[in-house]
C-alpha cells in the first residue's frame, strides 16, 4: 500500500478556503490539518467567525490550529507582532492602496450560513 501525503489546507477564513474545506469534507477527502495564520490585523468580523467555523470543523472531525507570529530576533524596532505593526514599523502599505491585491469574495461570515444551520 502506498502512504499518501498529508493534507494540510491553508485557511484564511474567508469565503474561498471555507467552501474548499467544506466542499472536501463533503466528498469524504481527507485533510490532515487545517491552519489559519492570523495576521494580528484581521477584522472583528473575521476574528468572529473563527470560533464557529473551528466548531464545524470539529463536528466532522478536521483538526485545526491557529499559529501566529511570534517576534523573538528581530532587527526592527519596535519589534512587529502583526501585519499592521509590520506596515507602521517598515513604512510600507499594503497593495490594496496601490490598486493590486484582495481578498476572495468577503468575509465568510456573510456569505457562508452553513455553520449556523447544523
Amino acid at each position: 500500500m502506498v502512504e499518501r501525503a498529508p493534507v494540510i489546507a491553508a485557511w484564511g477564513a474567508g469565503v474561498d478556503s471555507t467552501a474548499m474545506i467544506i466542499e472536501l469534507v463533503e466528498r469524504g477527502e481527507p485533510i490532515d490539518m487545517v491552519l489559519f495564520a492570523d495576521t494580528g490585523s484581521e477584522k472583528t468580523d473575521t476574528y468572529a467567525f473563527i470560533p464557529v467555523f473551528r466548531r464545524w470543523m470539529d463536528r466532522h472531525d478536521v483538526a485545526s490550529d491557529v499559529v501566529r507570529y511570534e517576534p523573538r530576533n528581530f532587527k526592527h524596532w519596535p519589534p512587529y507582532d502583526s501585519l499592521g505593526t509590520n506596515m507602521l514599523t517598515n513604512a510600507t502599505l499594503p497593495s490594496k492602496a496601490f490598486g493590486r491585491g484582495s481578498c476572495s469574495l468577503g468575509p465568510a461570515s456573510e456569505t457562508v450560513s452553513f455553520a449556523r444551520d447544523e
